[in-house]
């Protein structure tokens, strides 16, 4: 994990897992700093957004 800080915001860089189950679906960990600093607990709703350069933007949802 990189933790990089921003004027505004801040990004981690995290490498997907493959969930090895056959579906091709992956894993995305997300380190306890990053979901504590966010306050997302296990449960929480995000949306998945994929840049044009590949990049996986994940944002809260926030009700």
């Amino acid at each position: 994990m990189n933790h990089v800080p921003g004027t505004e915001n801040q990004r981690w860089t995290v490498t997907c897992q493959d969930a090895a189950d056959g579906t091709g679906d992956m894993i995305v960990p997300l380190p306890d700093d990053l979901l504590s600093e966010i306050g997302l607990v296990i449960g929480d709703a995000l949306t998945v957004e994929i840049k044009a350069d590949g990049t996986i933007m994940l944002t809260p949802v926030r009700a």
